[in-house]
C-alpha cells in the first residue's frame, strides 16, 4: 500500500513538473517588435510613393506650375522622395525599435524610441491581453488585444480599434522576438 501511495505522489509530481505553462508565464519578459502590419499605413505608404513618382508626368509646365508651383518636376519629385524616405524610415524605426516589457507584478513597460510608458497587464479569461495606462490627458485607457501567437520566442497581438461610427475598424497586427538577456 505504501509502495502504491508513492508511486502516485511520485506520478502526481512528475506531472506537475511537466505541465505547460500559461499564456501569463509564457509572456513574462522583454519583447521587441519585428513587423508591423496595418492596412491605412501600408496603403498611405504605397499610394504616397505612386503619387511621387507619377506627379506631373502626364501635364505641360504651364499646369504644373499652376498646380505644384515648380516646372522641374524631376527636382520636386527628387525632393518629394527624400521626404518620403525619411518618413518611411521613422515609421520603420518605431515598428523594429519598441519593445513590450512584462512583469510579474502585472505591470507592462512599452519602451518607443526616444520614450518609455508604464501601464498595468493582465490576460483575460477570453484569453485576451488587457492594456491599462494613462494617455496624455491623465485619463486611464483599457484596450483588449488579441493574441494571435505566444509560443517562447514569437508573440503576435493584434491591436483593433473602432473609428467612430462603429461600421469601421482599424486593425494593427504586430510582431515581436523575445530578447534574450
Amino acid at each position: 500500500m505504501k509502495r502504491s501511495a508513492i508511486y502516485l505522489l511520485l506520478l502526481s509530481i512528475t506531472f506537475a513538473a511537466c505541465k505547460e505553462p500559461g499564456r501569463k508565464e509564457m509572456i513574462l519578459g522583454k519583447w521587441r517588435s519585428v513587423k508591423i502590419e496595418n492596412r491605412d499605413k501600408d496603403e498611405f505608404f504605397r499610394s504616397s510613393l505612386k503619387f511621387i513618382d507619377t506627379m506631373g508626368q502626364s501635364n505641360d509646365d504651364k499646369t504644373n506650375m499652376e498646380i505644384y508651383g515648380v516646372t522641374n518636376m524631376d527636382s520636386l519629385r527628387k525632393e518629394l522622395r527624400v521626404q518620403y524616405d525619411s518618413a518611411y524610415a521613422a515609421q520603420m524605426s518605431i515598428d523594429t525599435q519598441s519593445t513590450f516589457s512584462f512583469r510579474e507584478d502585472g505591470v507592462i513597460v512599452f519602451g518607443f524610441p526616444g520614450k518609455s510608458e508604464e501601464g498595468k497587464w493582465n490576460i483575460n479569461d477570453k484569453g485576451q491581453l488587457q492594456l491599462e495606462e494613462m494617455n496624455e490627458n491623465g485619463q486611464t485607457e483599457k484596450v483588449d488585444v488579441d493574441i494571435a501567437e505566444l509560443s517562447a520566442d514569437n508573440l503576435k497581438l493584434i491591436f483593433t480599434r473602432d473609428l467612430g461610427d462603429g461600421s469601421e475598424k482599424d486593425t494593427s497586427v504586430v510582431s515581436f522576438r523575445r530578447e534574450k538577456n
